[in-house]
């Protein structure tokens, strides 16, 4: 009897941590990459490049996409709750994350987005060729 209690239990815990991200079927030779890239672009609501700067924080290098969700700010806070498919970012290093803004001016973004480290901006020249699309 215990056992089949913990094989339940161990089923419905390891269902409900697990992250769901969407998967690409290879369309024109592209990688997984490149077309979780091409996504991201698409679905997110706000794009930038910045560095984190801790406690779930983010100073704003370059905004991309999201501007009116900002009202002119550069300091970016992520959402207060956590969950298994955040991103973890490190502090004092640069990305380009893709996410959105919600009601209450936070950002969500998970492993399920194209989010990047960036040592060098000029690694970001390929951006601009996908916010035309």
């Amino acid at each position: 009897m215990r056992a089949i209690i913990l094989i339940i239990f161990l089923t419905y815990f390891n269902q409900s941590f697990a992250c769901d991200c969407k998967t690409y079927p290879i369309v024109n030779g592209k990688s997984q990459n490149e077309l979780k890239l091409e996504d991201s672009f698409k679905t997110a609501t706000i794009i930038f490049y910045g560095n984190y700067i801790g406690d779930g924080k983010f100073e704003s290098i370059k905004l991309y996409r999201g501007k009116k969700l900002l009202l002119n700010r550069n300091l970016i806070e992520e959402k207060d709750e956590a969950n298994n498919c955040d991103y973890y970012f490190e502090k004092n290093k640069k990305y380009l994350v893709f996410g959105r803004i919600d009601e209450y001016g936070k950002l969500w973004t998970s492993v399920c987005g194209a989010n990047a480290q960036i040592d060098h901006k000029s690694e970001l020249k390929f951006v601009k060729k996908y916010l035309k699309k």
